[in-house]
């Protein structure tokens, strides 16, 4: 179990980071904190990996969530019933949260030739009938 005061001080760094990015000309804080926000939400229910893995994929996952947000957002606006529009944070949040566990599923996926081949193929199964 993680000490509370090693995890607190980390978690106080992390946002102050965050915070201070935000605060650069150029850069919308909504999409910073809405990756910061998914990036934790996938971080925290990692329970399978350690706590230097999830730190890594921590910061991989907020900065692809930030790189992803407008496409995210569109896709969020079209899956919508009405003409509304959805903010780049929204979608940071949705992409940064997503993203990372999408490719490591892929990673896993490609490493199975055989069963990719497979689905390719039709049977839906994977591998040789």
């Amino acid at each position: 179990m993680a000490e509370p005061i090693s995890t607190g001080t980390t978690t106080a760094i992390a946002v102050t980071g965050v915070g201070a990015i935000t605060l650069l000309p150029g850069v919308d804080a909504a999409t910073v904190l809405g990756a910061f926000a998914g990036a934790a939400v996938f971080a925290l229910n990692s329970d399978d990996m350690s706590t230097a893995k999830k730190l890594a994929f921590l910061v991989l996952s907020i900065v692809a969530g930030c790189l992803a947000a407008p496409l995210a957002a569109a896709l969020i606006a079209k899956a919508l019933p009405t003409d509304a529009e959805v903010s780049h944070g929204v979608g940071a949040l949705v992409a940064s949260a997503v993203i990372v566990k999408l490719l490591l599923m892929l990673i896993r996926v490609a490493s199975n030739g055989d069963r990719l081949v497979g689905y390719f193929r039709g049977n839906g199964q994977g591998g040789n009938k």
